[in-house]
């Protein structure tokens, strides 16, 4: 059992569904910037003031997607289904 720290939780990193609510909990942290580190500078000339945040909201989403696929697959013992979609067959 690996323990892993996503914003301050201890979480279980073989559970895909603790993973999945402590990214989530870590992604609304984020987006309401209590996750975003502030760097000032101050010199005689200039006072500069910059928030950042080190996380690719791109990468998180994906990654929660692939965490909820895996715990629906956990709880339900079957993964996600998806719907038929329209094409062809080759015969």
């Amino acid at each position: 059992m690996a323990m892993v720290t996503i914003a301050g939780q201890e979480v279980d990193a073989d559970d895909p569904c603790a993973l999945y609510a402590a990214l989530y909990q870590a992604k609304l942290k984020m987006l309401d910037g209590t996750l975003a580190e502030e760097v000032e500078i101050r010199s005689a000339i200039t006072n500069r003031r910059v928030r950042y945040s080190a996380a690719s909201m791109k990468a998180l989403d994906a990654e929660l997607r692939h965490l909820q696929q895996q715990c629906q697959a956990k709880t339900s013992g079957r993964p996600a289904r998806f719907a038929i979609q329209a094409g062809f067959r080759r015969y």
